[in-house]
């Protein structure tokens, strides 16, 4: 049976950032996060409710004119961007991970109309397949 797991080579993403918001919907900056199994960061809520999965960006410019920038918000922010698709397994430090989805745009987007690069298209949506903590410094493997 082939794994699902897909080599990144010798290239690692380093982790920058880890971001939360509490049950009241302040935003708090960790130095390790603590992943549920089949789930997300341990006291990450959206809007008063527990989330269930994470949100991977990658430290690139972002276009202030895009429609999500105000309203996009992720959990993990690594140094340099990688590829990952949707069924991907891979793991951060030493937990393994799994891209639930791509972040999808909006048709009334402007970035979209004008046919213009958004980086955040490059940002997905993933779960922790078992429990475990990701740090600071960690790497995308």
């Amino acid at each position: 049976m082939q794994s699902k797991y897909i080599n990144l080579g010798d290239y690692m993403s380093r982790l920058l950032k880890i971001v939360i918001e509490d049950k009241e919907g302040n935003i708090i900056e960790l130095d390790e996060a603590y992943l549920k199994q089949d789930g997300g960061i341990k006291g990450a809520y959206k809007k008063g409710k527990e989330i269930l999965d994470c949100v991977i960006y990658f430290d690139e410019q972002i276009n202030e004119d895009g429609l999500c920038i105000k309203r996009f918000k992720y959990n993990f922010l690594f140094d340099e961007k990688v590829d990952l698709i949707e069924g991907q397994m891979f793991c951060i430090g030493d937990t393994k991970f799994q891209v639930i989805r791509k972040k999808e745009c909006f048709s009334e987007c402007s970035l979209v109309k004008s046919n213009l690069y958004c980086s955040l298209r490059s940002a997905v949506f993933i779960k922790a397949l078992e429990e475990g903590t990701v740090k600071i410094n960690d790497k995308i493997k």
